[in-house]
């Protein structure tokens, strides 16, 4: 049978909905929610004991329940997310061993990652790092401490992708998606860039992206993990714990 001029044959309407990566577009739909909804978890938009539903995350994000449900799913999976019985969605309020936990694992991996960084990491990546630390200081200097926080997310996960190591970069993420709840508390309030944490925070990133351009894996590792540390213990004393 001839196909009419204008109508697409059925490979024709099967390619229309495969996207760029070569996906359906509800795959991709799928794909983008829960990359949308990451990256609100991680920005720090939804406090520990948060009850969602996925009607609410569903107008949040502006699409249909479907996407929502599996973007929700994968979130459980990963333990960024509780599903509870009554069908509630539940932002974690992990316990303070819990939390330690976490951020001692952090520890360990975000500073072998910038050990490696310092081996691996491209001309452009290591520009990049140095990039935005510069834009961190022009947001310190203009007292804006959204920018800064902000700043410190894309810098830490510039300074993961610079380590070529997908496996590290994953543990990254996911760390930084367990924890953000408890910082999300720790910045509800809101902060003053004059708290001497910034400028001490940004010295030592200004410090690790010239151990990494110097090649220096041991120095780039130690400093690493003394930022880390260090916001660990400005998250713990904005919550009121020693």
């Amino acid at each position: 049978m001839r196909r009419q001029p204008g109508v697409p044959s059925d490979g024709a309407k099967i390619l229309s909905l495969i996207g760029p990566e070569g996906q359906s577009s509800a795959e991709t739909m799928a794909r983008r929610t829960y990359r949308e909804l990451r990256a609100a978890l991680m920005g720090g938009e939804f406090l520990p004991a948060t009850t969602l539903t996925l009607r609410a995350l569903a107008d949040r994000l502006g699409t249909s329940i479907m996407p929502i449900r599996e973007a929700v799913s994968r979130l459980a999976a990963e333990n960024a997310l509780e599903l509870r019985p009554n069908r509630a969605i539940r932002v974690p309020d992990l316990s303070r061993t819990e939390n330690d936990h976490l951020w001692q694992i952090r520890l360990l991996i975000e500073s072998e990652a910038a050990a490696i960084a310092a081996m691996a990491a491209s001309e452009e990546q290591i520009g990049a790092l140095s990039a935005v630390c510069e834009s961190m200081w022009q947001a310190y200097r203009a007292g804006d401490a959204r920018a800064m926080v902000e700043g410190s997310g894309r810098w830490t996960m510039l300074l993961a992708d610079a380590s070529g190591s997908a496996p590290f970069v994953d543990y990254i993420i996911n760390l930084r998606l367990r924890c953000a709840p408890l910082i999300a508390r720790a910045l509800a309030e809101g902060i003053s860039p004059g708290d001497p944490f910034f400028a001490f925070s940004l010295g030592l990133q200004d410090q690790i992206v010239d151990a990494v351009r110097a090649r220096n894996a041991d120095r780039a590792r130690d400093l690493r993990r003394a930022d880390v540390r260090s916001f660990q213990d400005f998250v713990y004393r904005r919550v009121g714990w020693s």
